[in-house]
């Protein structure tokens, strides 16, 4: 082999090693930037974080989180409906990039997803119907009939105190949606429901109106802190999100969001002598 295929040999597997680097180091967030679009995986069955207007058009606070995105990354959004037990499947699967969807940052979903730093908090409270006076406090549960959503916080906080409160005649219902869980309460097929306050007072000042109260709030259950969610190991996409969500918070954006959406200021999302995680 003469020198001079020996040099072109090895620029070869240089250039080889470079273009295998490349590849490596390529994240989620380039292959956005290239397709022209982002797939927001959102609850459209969750007011006012995500339902639909009169023209069937996707709204509410995550719908506009996601525009506001895709806006600053210069793509198209793409709304992809998506059911609170199907979060983190729409994310592990593909079919979304990043899921805009109100979810809890606990230790045990991060075990399956990456979250960023938080963007909206809520608090879970307890939600009867509206001639209701026996439940006024947590514990009034116990005895009762109670309604959650499948996969969301509320209900993983309950299930703590379920397994002491079963044999005291409690039982509970797991519900794939909101709208599943509001239809059983008025039709009596449970007693009370665990939410965050934020959906119920959306419920009750539309179609729920006169139809369901807010029994109490539930000191217990800590606040719910939520975070935008991507796959495991895309570290780029990541970064970019959480400067996005702090941009938002900085900007006053997220303030504005929270006006419009809930109807009261944004809440501070840097939890007490913590700078962040």
């Amino acid at each position: 082999m003469t020198i001079r295929k020996i040099t072109q040999w090895m620029f070869c597997l240089i250039v080889a090693g470079l273009l295998a680097v490349t590849a490596v180091q390529a994240d989620e967030l380039d292959d956005i930037i290239a397709k022209g679009k982002v797939r927001c995986g959102v609850m459209l069955d969750v007011p006012p974080v995500g339902m639909r207007d009169a023209k069937n058009q996707p709204i509410g606070y995550d719908v506009e989180f996601c525009k506001d995105m895709a806006k600053a990354l210069g793509v198209e959004p793409v709304i992809v409906e998506t059911t609170a037990p199907d979060r983190i499947p729409a994310i592990l699967s593909g079919r979304v990039d990043v899921g805009v969807a109100s979810a809890t940052n606990t230790l045990e979903r991060a075990k399956s997803v990456a979250f960023t730093i938080p963007y909206q908090i809520w608090e879970v409270g307890i939600a009867v119907k509206a001639d209701d006076t026996s439940i006024a406090k947590y514990e009034d549960l116990i005895g009762k009939k109670v309604g959650t959503v499948r996969g969301t916080y509320a209900e993983a906080e309950f299930l703590k105190d379920f397994k002491a409160w079963e044999s005291k005649g409690t039982s509970y219902v797991s519900y794939g949606s909101n709208s599943e869980q509001f239809l059983a309460l008025q039709q009596g097929k449970v007693d009370a429901l665990l939410e965050s306050t934020a959906i119920f007072g959306e419920y009750i000042k539309g179609p729920g109106k006169g139809k369901i109260k807010i029994a109490t709030n539930v000191p217990k259950i800590p606040a719910d802190w939520t975070g935008l969610m991507v796959k495991r190991g895309q570290q780029g996409l990541l970064n970019w999100l959480n400067l996005f969500v702090w941009h938002q918070w900085k900007t006053g954006r997220t303030d504005e969001l929270y006006r419009a959406w809930f109807g009261y200021p944004a809440p501070n999302m840097a939890f007490p002598g913590v700078h962040g995680y």
